[in-house]
């Protein structure tokens, strides 16, 4: 049978109809909402407690524990919602190791770096437009925090939750409706889960990246590697430069322009790669294909995704 599917009359392949489809991706909005709203009061908890009963100045290291508190709590609580909707992968089982790894993280930061400039440009937009000052509160807390801090809750702790929430539990669970539906709603929702139009932008194309190579390799481990070395490079490199200017202006100015100018050309780079390497980059029918047209009545027309929808608009406006 190859690719083909034999489509009923509403669409769809297979057994899935509307409904189940609907039933589907509204308990997946549902884990979402459980694990950002568990995690909201995990961190208000902890953040309350240690100022409460934490001897010395509120620090990065209350910082640290209060981000790191939510997951204890909110990855199970996402899990087992999950957990009622049935997986059907991996889907892929092409290596993504040795030159392709590293063609792949010059697109990933190259794609950082075009997502990054158009928030801050949005951003500027809306400062313009308003009349307010714009504040970048993930910038801040970080700048807040030590290097290694940092380097445990951004480059260890984070990529390695969200990859197993935003790639392996979500793709293999909506493969089946569609492959580039699956690639996209993964980029989309780590997107909007960041919460801010400063991390928008880059955090969505970086998720269909990474959710294009867990869909080819079936393999976690690939995107959790490649996750944690964009952290490292958007969070400990220019944390280490700014430190670096204290003691050198001049040399610290040069590193910071430097690797601004890398990541440019990444960016050309990896216009260029995609373009070499286009014909590789494919999505295969399956079974249960949702068309195109009925993505967002089916994929968002649910309770579970209005809720999460409602939580992201409102960290949005909060932010």
């Amino acid at each position: 049978m190859g690719d083909e599917i034999v489509m009923n009359e509403n669409g769809y392949g297979g057994t899935a109809d509307p409904r189940t489809a609907r039933m589907c991706f509204s308990r997946i909005g549902l884990a979402y909402t459980l694990f950002f709203g568990i995690g909201m009061v995990s961190e208000f908890l902890a953040a309350f407690l240690l100022r409460e009963y934490m001897d010395g100045p509120w620090g990065g290291t209350a910082m640290m524990v209060s981000m790191l508190s939510m997951y204890p709590l909110a990855v199970p609580a996402a899990w087992l919602m999950m957990r009622t909707v049935p997986a059907r992968g991996p889907v892929g089982t092409k290596p993504a190791g040795g030159p392709r790894f590293w063609c792949i993280l010059v697109i990933s930061i190259g794609s950082m770096f075009l997502g990054n400039l158009i928030g801050q440009l949005l951003m500027v937009f809306v400062s313009l437009l308003t009349g307010r000052s714009m504040v970048n509160g993930v910038q801040e807390l970080i700048m807040n925090m030590e290097i290694w801090q940092v380097f445990l809750a951004a480059v260890v702790a984070a990529p390695a939750v969200e990859e197993f929430l935003f790639r392996k539990l979500l793709l293999d669970r909506i493969v089946p409706y569609g492959q580039l539906l699956a690639v996209l709603l993964s980029g989309t929702l780590f997107g909007l889960a960041h919460g801010n139009f400063y991390q928008f932008f880059y955090a969505f194309a970086l998720g269909v990246i990474f959710a294009y190579v867990y869909l080819r390799t079936g393999r976690i481990r690939y995107t959790i590697a490649l996750h944690m070395l964009i952290n490292f490079i958007g969070s400990i490199v220019p944390m280490a430069m700014l430190q670096y200017m204290e003691s050198n202006e001049l040399a610290g100015a040069l590193m910071v322009y430097g690797n601004l100018f890398a990541e440019f050309l990444c960016l050309i780079a990896g216009v260029i790669l995609l373009i070499v390497y286009r014909r590789q980059v494919y999505f295969k029918r399956t079974a249960w294909q949702i068309p195109a047209n009925r993505w967002p009545a089916i994929v968002f027309g649910n309770v579970g995704m209005i809720l999460f929808l409602i939580y992201c608009a409102g960290n949005f406006l909060l932010q």
